[in-house]
């Protein structure tokens, strides 16, 4: 059996994310093509939102309007794409021309 020496290093596991995640736990409308799912977020950032799913979504690509609804304050629209589909839901990367615009809204109701 291996044990460590007295020069052994640990490892730790180290987050590869470029971008942080805020646990939110907001409600969602996805659109993708005349498919509409009322959600909840998972986790978001200034790029992109996690959404927990009950149903399976199009393939990675796939373009989506999403409606998020942060607690006391008005709803934020994003365009977006399927970006990664998880055992516990489906990631979303924001994309299009207002995504500045939907970034700064995001982050400013996430802090």
């Amino acid at each position: 059996m291996w044990s460590p020496g007295r020069d052994a290093k640990l490892w730790t596991v180290q987050e590869h994310r470029r971008y942080t995640r805020v646990a939110a736990t907001w409600p969602v409308t996805v659109r993708i093509g005349d498919r509409l799912l009322r959600l909840q977020t998972l986790n978001l950032s200034a790029h992109g939102v996690k959404v927990g799913l009950d149903a399976a979504l199009p393939p990675v690509g796939t373009p989506a309007h999403l409606r998020l609804e942060p607690p006391d304050a008005p709803p934020v629209d994003v365009e977006a794409i399927v970006w990664r589909a998880d055992d516990d839901g489906s990631a979303f990367f924001f994309v299009g021309t207002s995504h500045a615009a939907s970034r700064s809204a995001v982050t400013s109701h996430a802090e």
